[in-house]
């Protein structure tokens, strides 16, 4: 079929394309937007809106809630003999598309906080997820700390006794062990 007389094209979500030279794909392919892919529609489809010397330019429709938008489209077809033939297979064409949340759809998110899209549902788990796990690792951290601290079976010597110089020793030049690596005793 030659592309530029296609005059529409229907695409059923969890359909997939005809195949000749390549796999077959998906004929519905959201790629993200505001509002995400939770909610792709059961059938669209795209009508050839003309030719721009290029390619054919479609606009294509589907029974959308007044929140959402197609964002951008893009349809893809098979070429029936090598990748660009204006021949293409018949039913090979797929829609790879962005759904968009409209003015309406953002103001219910703003009003609302938790609008049930996908999109900012899964935002927010990730964000939670992530500040979860930064707790956990600062909360081990901290019990490491308190374990080096109190509970290792090092007793250090706690010799707070005057030198003979008459001045007092730190703690930490009263224990027995090693300085540690690039200490400097002049350094005190």
């Amino acid at each position: 079929v030659l592309l530029r007389e296609v005059q529409a094209l229907t695409l059923h979500r969890g359909q997939y394309t005809t195949s000749r030279r390549t796999a077959a794909v998906p004929q519905l392919q959201c790629t993200g937007g505001t509002a995400g892919c939770s909610r792709v529609p059961e059938v669209v489809q795209c009508y050839n809106k003309g030719w721009d010397g290029y390619d054919v330019q479609w606009q294509c429709k589907a029974d959308l809630e007044n929140t959402y938008r197609f964002g951008q489209i893009e349809v893809s077809c098979e070429g029936y003999d090598y990748p660009d033939d204006p021949y293409i297979l018949r039913g090979s064409c797929s829609l790879m598309f962005r759904l968009e949340l409209t003015e309406e759809g953002e103001r219910k998110v703003k009003n609302s906080g938790s609008f049930g899209s996908g999109y900012y549902q899964s935002r927010k788990d990730s964000s939670d997820s992530s500040a979860g796990a930064i707790v956990i690792i600062v909360l081990l951290a901290l019990a490491f700390g308190v374990y080096k601290l109190f509970l290792s079976n090092e007793q250090p010597q706690q010799n707070f006794g005057d030198r003979d110089d008459g001045f007092t020793r730190p703690f930490w030049q009263s224990q027995q062990a090693p300085p540690p690596p690039g200490f400097k005793s002049s350094f005190t």
